[in-house]
């Protein structure tokens, strides 16, 4: 044989060692055979790690989470299987904040045993309201008519209800609310966050909240049945169509709100509808978002902060555009600051135009931008797998 010929032979197989190191591809990639881990700057998650390991050995020890995004985390199906992975081996604390996405999209599943009267509307980063201002959630609502109430009724689920908590906006005054036979409590968390407490002197089939209209009244999520006890409290709010730019900018109290609730892990999955935007601004939002990611470190230096990619996808055949450069910001982010996680969901897919592969496997429905319960549901798997791998 040759030199020449030797010479052409040896690059190929250092071409193709190359390849193998920068991890599969599209057309190689299956998630059931090569899962990659692929969780960059593992130590900013260290405390994480070690608070995670007490709660196996410390009675009191709760560890709390709030995952944010949009349509993806809205649906709950990916954010859904970390919660349960991570409750089936450290217990599940108490039930979590959650919002009640069912009053104003029929197609959210009806979360809480909760019925209404009045008029309520929607607060949401996707339509900013400086008269309402939103926190962590994103989301808020309010009461638009002079009367209105919010009726529970125990369920299969909750087979009894002894205490409703509503975390709200807070001008100085209590909830305009009227309930029969329980105790309010209002604890100011922040300046201007409040929760209050409604607990219930004894167990019946139902119990109604009655408002009036107010213009400091905005709740921006509920929670029952609140008596925590060891283990994880997963709470996870989504906004559809919600854009990273939005969270960053229409959120005036979530640094107050984070800094008050004192999460031990935030995560962070969105940039899915800002790679649809083609007059994307990617100088700009690496700007907000690096000071965004800024005041997070000053306002609660404790939470560890973890962000996700946006999954590879297309809609009405169309693959985004600027999904390159919103994965660029969001691995920016991460490589600039050492103490912000990625997890990086494109990468882990099969990288670009992988969406046709999980079509294929039916991991996506329909629009090609959401996927199949097996899809989100193997996400969450694949994000635990990687998240377990302690290092």
């Amino acid at each position: 044989m040759g030199m020449k010929k030797l010479l052409f032979i040896g690059f190929l197989l250092v071409l193709l060692a190359a390849k193998c190191q920068n991890g599969v591809t599209k057309n190689t990639f299956n998630v059931h055979k090569n899962p990659i881990d692929t969780i960059l700057h593992r130590n900013a998650l260290k405390e994480v790690y070690n608070s995670l390991s007490n709660i196996l050995t410390s009675n009191d020890s709760i560890f709390s989470i709030f995952h944010i995004g949009d349509s993806h985390v809205e649906i709950g199906q990916f954010s859904g299987e970390i919660k349960n992975q991570l409750e089936k081996k450290y217990g599940k604390s108490e039930e979590a904040w959650m919002y009640p996405y069912q009053f104003f999209n029929k197609q959210s599943q009806k979360v809480f045993p909760i019925d209404t009267s009045g008029t309520w509307k929607r607060a949401s980063i996707k339509e900013p309201n400086d008269e309402k201002p939103l926190g962590i959630t994103g989301l808020g609502f309010y009461l638009n008519s002079e009367y209105g109430s919010l009726t529970f009724t125990s369920n299969n689920v909750y087979k009894e209800i002894s205490k409703i908590s509503l975390l709200h906006y807070y001008d100085g005054n209590p909830l305009p609310i009227t309930v029969q036979k329980c105790k309010i409590h209002t604890q100011v968390i922040s300046k201007n966050t409040a929760i209050t407490e409604i607990t219930f002197s004894s167990i019946e089939k139902e119990y109604t909240l009655k408002f009036t209209k107010s213009e400091g009244l905005l709740i921006y999520a509920i929670k029952l049945n609140s008596h925590p006890k060891r283990g994880i409290s997963y709470h996870k709010f989504g906004v559809a169509g919600s854009t990273m730019g939005q969270f960053v900018n229409y959120t005036p109290l979530f640094m107050e709100q984070i800094r008050a609730l004192k999460p031990n892990l935030l995560i962070v999955s969105l940039g899915t509808n800002d790679s649809y935007i083609d007059s994307l601004n990617e100088d700009k939002l690496l700007k907000e978002v690096r000071v965004f990611t800024e005041k997070l470190s000053r306002y609660s230096s404790k939470t560890a902060v973890l962000f996700t990619t946006a999954p590879d996808t297309k809609y009405d055949d169309r693959r985004p555009e600027r999904l390159t450069e919103i994965n660029r910001i969001i691995r920016n982010i991460a490589n600039e600051n050492q103490n912000i996680a990625l997890w990086d969901l494109q990468h882990i897919m099969g990288g670009d135009g992988s969406v046709d592969a999980w079509i294929k496997k039916n991991y996506m429905i329909f629009d090609h931008l959401h996927f199949t319960t097996a899809g989100y549901k193997l996400q969450g798997e694949l994000f635990m797998e990687a998240f377990e791998k302690e290092k």
